[in-house]
């Protein structure tokens, strides 16, 4: 009996086996296994990226480089789908109207180059491999978030994007080219899904402010040079002829003239507009820079429209209406 018993255990040991066996063959007929570390899915340099284009059913990212004698830039829109309105009561349904848009103007600096820097070479994750249209759910790709196109020189790559993986925020992406499929990097998917805030350039100089010795602030036919003083720990701005002494109106105005950011830009600031003021900023070695701001027409909310350029922005950048009408209301304790 015992001889008999190991003979039936042993005969189940190897049926056990033989079904794990044809489970695993099976498994591995369906679906090629990930392929881990850094995964080329095109190749090219930071420097040949020429456009980027991100397009979802109501958003449309495009930036295209520039370049001048300060260096490379990226200028485009980010055009969006507004809000439908809500109708009035009673009125019935709506009538299907496609969606009015609303334009946005980007400038991106740094932030641009930190995202060509990841398209070109564009490493993923990992390699899924070929995905059937049986298991297109799987990966998000049966009804794909969006398409990127990016131009490399005179070739055009692009990625469809599917789903956010399990747990994190990379995304899976199919090739068109090749069809296979990658795990995108989540920051990647992050500059081009936001673009708005992501890739908005926000910095609007190169230099930092410790290094600015003195600065001149010109309004009209007024102006004004100021230094800065102080220990390193603690500066201050204070007037040319009192260097010594913090000039409180004076460093309140300039730190309201630090905080001015764009929320977006565009080609030529509208008009009628008119220079409220420039700083012209100096260091140790020599001219640093500028920022001019600008008032331009009434806005919906009937209040001026104020705008900044620098050296390092080129174009005019929108910034809050209350940032500017704050500078400018404070200039004549700055210019009295």
């Amino acid at each position: 009996m015992i001889g008999r018993k190991s003979i039936f255990i042993h005969a189940g040991l190897v049926a056990t086996s033989a079904v794990l066996a044809l489970a695993v063959w099976t498994r591995d007929k369906q679906a090629k296994p990930m392929v881990q570390g850094d995964v080329t899915v095109w190749s090219g340099r930071p420097a040949d990226v020429e456009r980027i284009v991100y397009e979802t059913k109501k958003k449309r990212l495009e930036l295209t480089a520039k370049k001048d004698d300060l260096g490379r830039y990226f200028v485009g829109t980010v055009e969006k789908d507004k809000p439908a309105p809500k109708p009035a009561p009673d009125a019935g349904a709506p009538d299907a109207a496609p969606p009015e848009k609303s334009v946005t103007g980007i400038l991106s600096i740094t932030p641009a180059e930190k995202l060509i820097e990841q398209l070109a070479p564009l490493k993923s994750v990992r390699s899924v491999g070929q995905v059937g249209a049986d298991r297109e759910a799987e990966f998000g790709l049966n009804e794909p978030e969006g398409t990127l196109t990016v131009k490399i020189r005179d070739a055009e790559r692009k990625l469809v994007i599917g789903g956010a993986t399990p747990g994190g925020g990379d995304r899976y992406a199919r090739e068109p080219a090749s069809g296979d499929v990658f795990i995108l990097k989540a920051d990647v998917f992050r500059y081009v899904d936001t673009p708005d805030t992501s890739l908005l350039e926000r910095e609007l100089h190169e230099w930092k402010d410790t290094e600015v010795v003195s600065a001149k602030i010109t309004a009209g036919s007024k102006s004004r040079k100021i230094v800065r003083s102080g220990p390193e720990t603690k500066r201050f701005w204070a007037d040319e002829g009192a260097k010594d002494t913090a000039d409180e109106t004076i460093g309140n105005w300039m730190s309201k003239i630090d905080r001015m950011r764009p929320t977006e830009y565009v080609q030529v600031a509208p008009e009628p507009r008119e220079t409220v003021a420039r700083i012209d900023y100096t260091g140790s070695g020599g001219a640093l820079g500028h920022i001019e701001i600008i008032r331009g027409p009434a806005g919906d909310s009937g209040k001026p429209t104020y705008f900044v350029t620098t050296e390092r922005t080129r174009l005019p950048g929108k910034v809050p209406g209350s940032a500017g009408e704050q500078v400018e209301q404070d200039l004549a304790g700055v210019l009295p």
